[in-house]
């Protein structure tokens, strides 16, 4: 049995006329009435009772033609989800969102996404960009929001969505406290509390060369695992520190002051990370949906601006 036989029965049974019907079809009549009669003949019963004026639908038809239209709606929704799978409006991507990232760039494009792609599952976690690099490898996340990638083989492709100031945080006692905003060299030695290099050493790089100038690295003061942890050294008067303006908002310590810079304020990216041969089309969607990387500039503009 094929399913334009079907489609077929059904136009004519709603229409009971085979030139109406055969319009509706797009076909010719002659074949649209053969083409019943072979389905009649695979069946062994009569659809149609047929007169001058044009057909009627038998006992047997009228037994047929709820359970024709329950097959071909059955048929279009399942071409439709084959459709909706392959184009990449269903299905499933899973995310991870280094923890540094600012909400203000992420969380709309998530959103925005949700909103388009109802249909795709989306499941979003956290992590280190160092690890998240591991995991698009492995093939455990389809896409990372990253700062910078630590170890950018052809295998893993990138795009900027946006890029964020760097913030410095200095004890409430510091003078540098009572500035409205810093210039780098209000900075310069000045006791610093860090992280180690070996939890990114690329943003690492970035972050002292946007502060401190291209190569300089200044001695730090006291090490410590992560932001923070440096916070509360910073109120403790072991040094200033360095941080993202995302974070600082997240991050409320006591006895620490957030101060930004003047410009030209240093900037660190926002980008996002994914596996160049994975297949997966929920993923091609999402990156059709952040448009070509050019369009990610009015949203460094917008971040690097507040």
């Amino acid at each position: 049995m094929e399913l334009r036989h079907m489609r077929y029965f059904v136009a004519v049974a709603e229409e009971l006329h085979y030139g109406r019907a055969a319009r509706r079809l797009h076909v010719a009549q002659p074949g649209l009435s053969q083409q019943i009669k072979a389905f009649e003949r695979e069946l062994g019963v009569e659809l149609f009772a047929r007169n001058r004026r044009g057909v009627a639908l038998t006992e047997a038809g009228a037994a047929l033609l709820p359970a024709a239209r329950d097959v071909l709606a059955r048929a279009d929704a399942a071409v439709a989800l084959a459709r909706a799978y392959g184009g990449g409006q269903a299905g499933r991507l899973v995310v991870s969102v280094t923890r540094s990232a600012p909400r203000g760039v992420v969380t709309p494009l998530l959103d925005g996404f949700r909103s388009t792609c109802p249909a795709v599952e989306l499941t979003v976690t956290s992590g280190f960009t160092a690890r998240d690099e591991e995991r698009l490898r492995e093939g455990s996340i389809d896409l990372a929001f990253v700062r910078l990638l630590d170890d950018p083989r052809d295998d893993l492709a990138t795009r900027p969505v946006g890029v964020e100031p760097i913030v410095a945080a200095v004890p409430r006692t510091n003078p540098l406290a009572r500035r409205r905003r810093l210039r780098r060299a209000d900075v310069a030695g000045q006791p610093m509390v860090w992280w180690p290099r070996e939890h990114g050493p690329a943003m690492w790089d970035r972050m002292l060369d946007e502060i401190f100038g291209a190569g300089v690295r200044p001695p730090v003061a006291h090490w410590e695992p992560e932001e923070e942890h440096m916070l509360h050294a910073v109120a403790r008067d072991r040094g200033i520190t360095f941080i993202t303006e995302g974070k600082a908002a997240t991050l409320r310590v006591p006895g620490v002051v957030v101060r930004r810079f003047a410009d030209p304020v240093p900037l660190v990216p926002v980008d996002v990370a994914w596996r160049r041969d994975n297949p997966n089309p929920a993923l091609r969607r999402f990156l059709a949906y952040l448009g070509p990387a050019s369009s990610a500039g009015d949203r460094l503009t917008e971040a690097s601006s507040r």
